[in-house]
């Protein structure tokens, strides 16, 4: 059994692990920041691409691709307004 002062800091503790869930450190941002940029390049270079295509079926593919890209950034920029 433990003791009242050892539940009152395993209370304490998982306190702050949930308060430490919600906050991104500036290390983590960056990361984000890196996503979000690789995402809107990927983007990018599948218009790019799509449109120096001949090939119909190549070029929805291509552009198939570039919308999967797209999604991705809306996810990244939703979880952070979340």
């Amino acid at each position: 059994m433990q003791q009242p002062n050892q539940q009152q800091n395993q209370q304490q503790q998982n306190q702050n692990m949930t308060a430490d869930r919600n906050t991104v450190s500036d290390k983590e941002l960056h990361y984000l920041k890196d996503f979000l940029s690789w995402e809107l390049l990927a983007v990018k270079k599948c218009k790019d691409a799509a449109d120096a295509c001949t090939d119909p079926a190549i070029r929805q593919m291509i552009e198939q691709t570039g919308q999967k890209h797209v999604a991705h950034y809306e996810s990244l920029l939703a979880e952070l307004h979340a």
